[in-house]
């Protein structure tokens, strides 16, 4: 009883310390991108850094149609956008701005999403400014990215471990993960997909500790909840875990002493949890909405899906994880697909009692179809259709990167030691050249 004492207390404690190495790497990576990265990503950062300052000014909550701050309207005149598609822009020197002259008429089209990564990212961004590193709130959002990287970089470690792989195997995991230049991407910038990963990762924790324990299924209506209140397209690992759950309803035969109706009670509990959640949130949301269509909006709405915007999402989740050509191109080809490979490995080289099996296949299937599934909410909820981009698939790269690390043995993995360095370095490479 001693001895279990004691090991349930170091496990926090060893937790933290994987935790304070990573975030120690992570800092300087995250650092030098904003440093040398000063203008917006897109029109979706400016949309996340105006959400920062009106929680500075009071507001937790940005309503559909608020106008963005005079502060933000600034920022964006004078920082620009990267890549830049607002060449028009007002001079930076400007007394005020009009937003009409801003893309979307300056209304904040961040209003779709909980405030969840808003107010812990703006909290995190005021103690890093109260530290003395910065004063602008805006760079220090980013710096916080640092924190979301080693978070989710801790959570992928758990991950891996659980699912049976070794300490170097799990190392070379996080690696990789680390410098797929699109999952990197959402740590540099603003965006509540910085949480991707750590979510992920959440989840399938949760679903994996409630089948190896057996404990109760508040974790699994937890990780639900969890999930959904940070951003909708989470909904896809949400699924892959239900799929999971009721994969193994069906192969598993009872083989670890689990009835199929205890895996769908877990899969509902699951779901039931994410429900809750996006349930909670639409009602808030339609509460506080003003009634106008922006610009945005009447872009993106549709009358109905044609059968041609149903295809081009076909398989959007699996793509090389730098779409742009670059130097770090190949190394992103190669991780990618190592990842997915690995899945095809597991459906054709192991029986289907092994939990491998019914996490490859349902992590496969929603590769797949996950981007219909987002397709399909949009049309549904908003009324609206817009491509699926590949970066809301970043939930499901931790189990992906988890299964492929148990076949990391031997020579296996003295070849993805050598790309798990190399891949890195040549991250850091670009960002220093």
């Amino acid at each position: 009883m001693a001895g279990d004492g004691g090991e349930a207390r170091r496990g926090p404690l060893r937790l933290l310390g994987i935790f304070t190495v990573v975030l120690l790497v992570c800092i300087p990576v995250v650092t030098l991108h904003a440093d040398r990265n000063r203008a917006f990503f897109v029109l979706d950062e400016f949309a996340y850094a105006d959400y920062l300052h009106k929680i500075d000014g009071g507001q937790l909550v940005v309503r559909h149609g608020d106008v963005s701050e005079q502060i933000t309207l600034r920022e964006l005149a004078c920082r620009g956008y990267s890549p830049s598609i607002f060449n028009d822009r007002p001079p930076c020197d400007s007394p005020t701005f009009a937003p009409e002259a801003f893309p979307n008429a300056g209304i904040n089209s961040a209003d779709i999403h909980p405030p969840t990564y808003f107010v812990v990212t703006y909290a995190g961004a005021r103690l890093i400014m109260a530290a003395g590193v910065t004063d602008d709130l805006i760079h220090a959002g980013r710096l916080f990215g640092a924190v979301w990287m080693a978070a989710g970089l801790t959570a992928l470690w758990c991950l891996i471990r659980v699912v049976g792989a070794g300490r170097l195997a799990a190392a070379c995991g996080l690696a990789l993960v680390a410098a797929g230049p699109m999952v990197l991407q959402q740590w540099h910038y603003l965006t509540p997909d910085a949480a991707n990963v750590l979510v992920g990762a959440l989840v399938m924790l949760a679903v994996l500790g409630w089948e190896r324990s057996g404990r109760g299924r508040s974790w699994l209506v937890g990780a639900g909840l969890l999930a959904m209140a940070v951003k909708a397209p989470n909904i896809v690992v949400v699924v892959a875990g239900a799929g999971y759950l009721g994969s193994r309803a069906v192969l598993a035969s009872n083989g670890d002493g689990r009835t199929p109706r205890q895996y769908v009670e877990a899969a509902a509990a699951l779901v039931a949890g994410a429900a809750a959640a996006s349930v909670v949130w639409l009602l808030v949301r339609a509460t506080l909405s003003r009634p106008l269509v922006t610009p945005m909006e009447q872009d993106e709405r549709v009358g109905v899906l044609r059968p041609s915007q149903v295809l081009e999402n076909v398989a959007r989740f699996i793509t090389p994880w730098d779409r742009e050509p670059s130097s770090l191109y190949p190394l992103a080809v190669i991780t990618s697909y190592l990842l997915v490979g690995s899945l095809l490995v597991v459906l054709v080289a192991l029986t289907r009692r092994d939990r491998r099996y019914a996490l490859a296949l349902a992590t496969g299937v929603l590769l797949l179809a996950g981007p219909l599934l987002l397709v399909a909410v949009n049309f549904v909820v908003r009324g609206s259709y817009t491509i699926v981009e590949p970066r809301y698939g970043t939930t499901l790269v931790p189990i992906q990167c988890a299964i492929a690390a148990t076949f990391w043995v031997k020579k296996a993995l003295v070849a993805v030691a050598v790309l798990a360095v190399v891949a890195p370095v040549a991250v850091i490479v670009r960002l220093l050249g």
